[in-house]
């Protein structure tokens, strides 16, 4: 029986695991560099003011306005920017 006469391994052939302190910051950086690849395709997927649909944001500028939160200058404008006329007061 050969097995019995080869000395013992003093050493490990892979690493120590890990304590959960550290295994829990390693898994928050993996995660930060997955999120990371992600960030492109999220923003790029994301509608950007130009293709908003036009009536829906007339709307949200019109609740604004309503609540005071713009004045009329600032809806006449948003709404001639939205709608991509030249002059604002036209």
């Amino acid at each position: 029986m050969l097995f019995l006469y080869r000395p013992r391994e003093t050493w490990m052939p892979f690493r120590m695991p890990r304590n959960l302190t550290q295994q829990r910051a390693y898994n928050r950086q993996m995660q930060d560099r997955f999120d990371q690849t992600r960030q492109h395709e999220s923003a790029a997927s994301m509608p950007d003011e130009a293709s908003r649909d036009p009536i829906s944001a007339l709307k949200e500028l019109a609740q604004l306005h309503d609540a005071g939160a713009l004045t009329d200058e600032e809806f006449t404008a948003a709404k001639s920017k939205l709608l991509g006329a030249d002059n604002p007061l036209a």
